[in-house]
């Protein structure tokens, strides 16, 4: 273990896949297989990068049972005791100087509820209390086969940043599409627009270019400012909390980042699931995340 601080992620695992239901109500979307591996582990893998790192996996409580099993399964010592159990050599853990946590999400049925849920888990385990520093969300679903992007959020200049893919229309309306401004080079948000309907997302190309246009993803890096303005912001009654918009407020009055980046996805909640098999990690990951986008775009 070295003396740097411990990287703080929370991953969101909240979700009950209705987009792909006929199979999600018996396994959960983040343990399909790429790969031949859960893609949940395959999550674990890129924040391994960050390591030491403390992870707290916010899960539906519909997936309670299946959780038993999985904090077994991901346990430090859980790797060595199935070698031994096959009679196989091998190292003892699965993920090295990663701690994991689970909690089962509480409060209204949203992705916001899963940062408020995790980062309520960090203050209250974290040693030191409030231990300083971003916490990462990644959101379990989404799959990154190329470059790591929590370590390319780990170094966009300090505050919120969130990763973000080019415009393209005919994924606007399953997105949020970001309004930016481009200075020295770095991208900062403006607005969002969640999911529009063909109709805005052609008015905000008009409004402000295609070129100033992002769609957001799956990763950010968030800032405790943050979660306290996320505790408070108002909603408009019945408005579901949902983090883009959140972002979106606080961007009316604070600095967020925003890092584009062209690298595939491949996106678990699709109605056409993918499971690519192969040896290397994430093999075949550029034809699987086609194979999602085209599942998006229906």
């Amino acid at each position: 273990m070295t003396g740097e601080p411990r990287a703080q992620v929370i991953m969101a695992a909240g979700g009950l896949g209705t987009r792909v239901q006929q199979w999600a109500r018996y396994l959960p979307k983040e343990f399909l297989p790429v790969a031949g591996r859960p893609g949940i582990v395959h999550v674990l893998d890129e924040i391994a990068a960050l390591s030491p790192a403390r992870v707290v996996i916010v899960y539906h409580p519909y997936y309670e049972a299946f959780v038993t099993w999985t904090r077994q399964v991901l346990s430090p010592a859980a790797h060595g005791q199935y070698l031994h159990a096959a009679g196989r050599p091998g190292p003892g853990e699965l993920v090295p100087d990663v701690q994991v946590d689970f909690v089962a999400q509480h409060g209204p049925y949203a992705d916001l509820t899963s940062l408020i849920n995790g980062t309520d888990h960090l203050n209250a385990a974290t040693d030191p209390p409030g231990e300083p520093g971003p916490v990462f969300m990644a959101f379990c679903d989404n799959l990154y086969p190329g470059p790591n992007p929590l370590l390319a959020l780990r170094d966009v200049p300090p505050g919120v940043a969130v990763l973000a893919r080019p415009y393209q229309r005919h994924l606007a309306g399953h997105r949020g599409v970001i309004t930016t401004t481009v200075t020295g080079g770095h991208h900062r948000m403006t607005g969002l627009i969640e999911k529009p309907s063909p109709e805005q997302a052609r008015l905000l190309e008009a409004t402000h270019g295609a070129a100033n246009l992002l769609l957001l993803e799956g990763r950010a890096r968030l800032t405790s400012s943050f979660v306290d303005f996320a505790r408070t912001h108002p909603r408009a009654p019945g408005a579901e909390a949902k983090l883009a918009l959140t972002l979106a407020a606080y961007a009316r009055t604070h600095t967020v980042h925003v890092l584009p980046v062209a690298a595939d996805v491949i996106d678990l909640g699709t109605s056409e699931p993918v499971a690519p098999v192969g040896r290397n990690h994430l093999q075949n990951g550029k034809r699987a995340a086609m194979r999602a986008v085209r599942g998006a775009e229906k």
